[in-house]
């Protein structure tokens, strides 16, 4: 007789935050889950920070772009000032 041993692989393609999540689904439904109001007040924690994060985000990428624009002008008004006070030495007499 021969015996055989039959391995089958498994392979979980779900990412451990994906798991977490259905566990908490399921504490969510409980209605025997002693730690459900302390749950929905660290959700609604985590839903105002990552507001506030999402905010803090525009305001930064915002603040770029303003940065940007600034520097650009910036180098325009320089370039008009070089090519004014050449023309205000030429038109003095003076060579360059």
């Amino acid at each position: 007789m021969k015996i055989e041993l039959l391995q089958k692989k498994f392979k979980f393609r779900e990412s451990l935050p994906e798991i977490m999540n259905r566990i908490f689904a399921v504490c969510k439904t409980d209605p025997h889950f002693k730690l459900k109001t302390e749950m929905n007040q660290v959700e609604t924690n985590i839903t105002s920070i990552k507001r506030k994060t999402g905010k803090q985000s525009q305001l930064l990428e915002q603040s770029s772009k303003l940065t940007q624009d600034v520097g650009r002008r910036i180098a325009l008004i320089k370039d008009e000032n070089e090519s004014r006070q050449t023309e205000l030495l030429e038109s003095l007499g003076s060579e360059l």
